[in-house]
């Protein structure tokens, strides 16, 4: 992690407090979910991450996948 600094007005540290405290979380991390908010969603998907690390060493297991995940057909 980067350590930053930023400059609040004295307004604007005291709502950051106030909404901080309301959550349960430090003003830092009250900061860093604000600027998440603000930043535009990354090009990836949080699940893609995952994509290809499972194998199951069927060729065909994506034709299959519905009997992988619901079990067999009655």
């Amino acid at each position: 992690m980067i350590r930053t600094q930023v400059s609040l007005d004295e307004q604007e540290y005291k709502q950051a407090k106030r909404e901080a405290a309301a959550l349960g979380i430090p003003v830092a991390e009250y900061v860093r979910r604000a600027i998440r908010r603000a930043l535009p969603p990354s090009r990836r998907p949080p699940w893609m991450r995952y994509a290809g690390l499972v194998e199951s060493g069927n060729p065909r297991s994506s034709q299959t996948v519905d009997d992988v995940v619901y079990g067999g057909k009655d």
